[in-house]
């Protein structure tokens, strides 16, 4: 039976899992424009301008996360190894 501690730390890796994943999946399908003039475009493309910007930043978050030192504490897991697989997961 597993510890509440390491059921907490598996509930956060799978979090950061599922966020990540998310993140991927919307940066893949809304590439950001960085030829858009802000000045003269519509609320709506400062909107998706500003959520392609929070999930490239999410991801990149994510990305520490699973090379950092407190990864390392809650798993035995490879870090890179499993963002390799997320991300070969939402490639195919």
């Amino acid at each position: 039976m597993m510890e509440p501690y390491q059921i907490l730390a598996s509930a956060v890796i799978i979090q950061a899992v599922k966020d990540y994943r998310k993140a991927l999946r919307f940066v893949k399908h809304h590439p950001p424009d960085l030829d858009i003039d802000l000045q003269q475009h519509a609320p709506q493309q400062h909107a998706r301008r500003d959520q392609v910007i929070k999930n490239e930043n999410e991801r990149d978050a994510i990305e520490h996360f699973f090379r950092s030192g407190w990864f390392a504490m809650l798993s035995n897991l490879d870090g890179e190894l499993l963002l390799k697989k997320v991300c070969e997961m939402e490639e195919g």
